[in-house]
């Protein structure tokens, strides 16, 4: 299935290059003569782009987006192209099919290229970030000094419930013990258990980390495999922000939550922000506001 913002903004970058391009060329010979090497490259990027805003999914799905915006932008491109006279209209069905298979590999790549976090450096340049004047750019650095010892703030009992949204979330965290923290949460909408979550904080050489797997109430397993590995990013004295290394995979539970942040209010209570890629594959928030049961 498609992803539709994704496909929406890679589209238009990509007609927004396309157009430029025959603009230009249409009163610079130079540029006309690229037209077919640069419409193609600029669906490339289209199909880059598209695996990026997508964020996930697997390599197939991602080339047939890849594969639609990069036919689409070139379409539009070159028929804007037949408009000014510089092209003829024969060029409108072979020039889409070529730029269509340059678009479908760009998404097919961005695949591997997303997981290594090389496509956004690839995209910076044609708008994927952004910056404030004045502003300072904090950089992501896993805190290897913190240990499971620093959360021992979470021991005892904890109970929140779900900002917009339904259920009651009753959490259980043991000490830590040999650089191990064990917990247990399970979600309660009325007199029905929605998930129980297994829970640890481990001690590695790279720092803390956050693992979690999701069970049915006679603890069937969600996932069919497992991959997770939430690092301790940042640890201050009110916040600590986990990030997961594993790249998202919509049929696996444990990546859809990307970064993970527990805010300490007091002494009793704490809250627990975490920005995931939501089933459908877009962006979404899930926050809970715990307190201490006594």
């Amino acid at each position: 299935m498609l992803n539709t913002r994704a496909l929406l903004l890679a589209t238009l970058l990509g007609t927004v290059l396309q157009v430029v391009m025959v603009v230009a060329g249409h009163s610079n010979k130079s540029i006309a003569g690229l037209f077919a090497v640069g419409g193609m490259g600029f669906s490339l990027i289209a199909g880059l782009a598209y695996a990026m805003w997508a964020r996930g999914g697997t390599a197939s799905s991602l080339a047939v987006g890849g594969l639609v915006a990069g036919a689409l932008c070139a379409l539009i491109g070159i028929f804007v192209s037949y408009l000014l006279g510089d092209v003829p209209m024969s060029l409108l069905a072979l020039g889409t099919i070529s730029s269509a298979v340059t678009g479908a590999l760009g998404g097919w790549i961005g695949k591997f290229l997303f997981r290594a976090g090389i496509a956004v450096a690839i995209l910076a340049g044609a708008g994927a970030t952004h910056s404030n004047a004045g502003a300072q750019t904090v950089q992501p650095v896993v805190n290897a000094s913190a240990t499971t010892s620093d959360f021992n703030w979470l021991v005892g009992r904890w109970e929140g419930r779900m900002a917009g949204g339904k259920g009651v979330a009753d959490v259980l965290f043991a000490p830590p013990a040999r650089g191990l923290i064990t917990g247990v949460m399970r979600l309660v909408d009325g007199d029905k258990v929605l998930v129980v979550e297994l829970i640890s904080l481990v001690d590695t050489p790279a720092g803390v980390e956050l693992r979690f797997r999701h069970f049915s109430s006679s603890l069937e397993a969600y996932e069919p495999t497992f991959k997770q590995n939430m690092r301790l990013r940042t640890h201050a004295s009110d916040r600590d922000v986990f990030e997961n290394l594993v790249a998202y995979d919509q049929a696996l539970t444990s990546t859809q939550q990307r970064v993970a942040t527990w805010k300490r209010i007091d002494a009793d209570s704490f809250v627990g922000h975490s920005d995931i890629i939501g089933s459908d594959g877009n962006p979404a928030v899930v926050e809970v506001t715990y307190r201490r049961v006594k």
